[in-house]
C-alpha cells in the first residue's frame, strides 16, 4: 500500500470540509447576513478539550444576545439536560435546501426538568449538522436522525459544541413577546461535536420525582431512561 496516499486520505479527513456533497459553507443563501450564519453553523472543527466551558442550560437561556453575552459566540461550550425532543430539522439553505433527512440537521431539544417538557420556554436547542453526522460516521457512530432519537428521548445527556447565536429565531424565543415560542432562547450548540448519555445533575430540581425505567432493551438491559409512570416503565417500554 503506498504509504503517501494513505498519510493524505488521513490528513484529508481530519481538515475543515469546505464543500460537503456540493453544498458550500454558506449553502445556497442569498442574503449576506444568512451567508454568515450559515457559515458558522457548517463549522466542522473540533474543540480541544482545554478550550470547552461547562455552562448550566439556565444560564444559557439566561444569557443576553451578543455581543452583551457572557460567552462569546463560538465559544467551546458543554451542557448537561433532559432531551425532552428529537426532530427533523426544516429545509434550510445552509443545507442547500436538501430534503433527505441525512442531509439535514437534527434538533436535539433540551430541558433542566424532565416534567415540563410540553414548557418550551425551558428548551434549549442543540443541532446536529450533517457534516458531523458524516464524520461520526466514519468513526463507527450512527447520528442518523432515528439513532439519534432512538438514543437519546427521554434521557439525561451531556453535549459538546460550539456556541452559536441564531438570529433567525430570536423573535421565537422565551421573552420575545410572541405568541408563537418554541424555545427558551436562540442561543444554541450548533454544531454538536459530541453527545453522551449521563446521570440527572444533583443540583437540578425537578416538579416530580423520577426514577430509572425497569423495562430491559434488546440486548436484556436495564433501560437508561427516567420515567415517573406509575408501573415504572417510561414510553418506550409501556405495556
Amino acid at each position: 500500500m503506498n504509504v503517501f496516499l494513505v498519510v493524505v486520505a488521513v490528513v484529508t479527513l481530519l481538515l475543515p470540509q469546505e464543500t460537503y456533497r456540493r453544498c458550500p459553507p454558506e449553502g445556497n443563501a442569498k442574503r449576506s447576513n444568512a451567508k454568515e450564519l450559515n457559515v458558522k453553523k457548517n463549522r466542522y472543527d473540533v474543540p480541544r478539550e482545554r478550550d470547552v466551558v461547562t455552562v448550566s442550560l439556565a444560564n444559557l437561556r439566561a444569557m443576553a444576545a451578543p455581543p452583551d453575552g457572557r460567552y462569546a459566540e463560538g465559544q467551546a461550550i458543554r451542557t448537561t439536560g433532559y432531551v425532552a425532543d428529537v426532530r427533523i430539522g426544516a429545509i434550510e439553505t445552509c443545507n442547500c435546501k436538501e430534503k433527505d433527512h441525512w442531509l439535514r440537521d437534527t434538533h436535539i431539544e433540551l430541558t433542566d426538568d424532565p416534567m415540563r417538557t410540553n414548557d418550551k420556554t425551558t428548551f434549549v436547542v442543540v443541532e446536529v449538522t450533517p457534516r458531523f453526522r458524516e464524520r461520526k460516521k466514519r468513526n463507527g457512530r450512527d447520528w442518523s436522525q432515528r439513532a439519534l432519537r432512538d438514543a437519546f428521548l427521554g434521557r439525561w445527556v451531556t453535549v459538546t459544541g460550539w456556541l452559536f447565536w441564531d438570529d433567525m429565531h430570536e423573535d421565537e424565543s422565551a421573552g420575545s413577546g410572541n405568541r408563537h415560542v418554541w424555545r427558551g432562547t436562540a442561543w444554541e450548540i450548533h454544531p454538536v461535536t459530541d453527545i453522551v448519555i449521563t446521570t440527572r445533575p444533583r443540583d437540578t430540581i425537578t416538579s416530580s420525582p423520577t426514577r430509572q425505567c425497569s423495562g430491559l432493551t434488546a440486548d436484556g438491559r436495564r433501560c437508561s431512561r427516567n420515567t415517573t409512570a406509575r408501573d415504572g416503565r417510561c414510553w418506550q417500554h409501556k405495556r
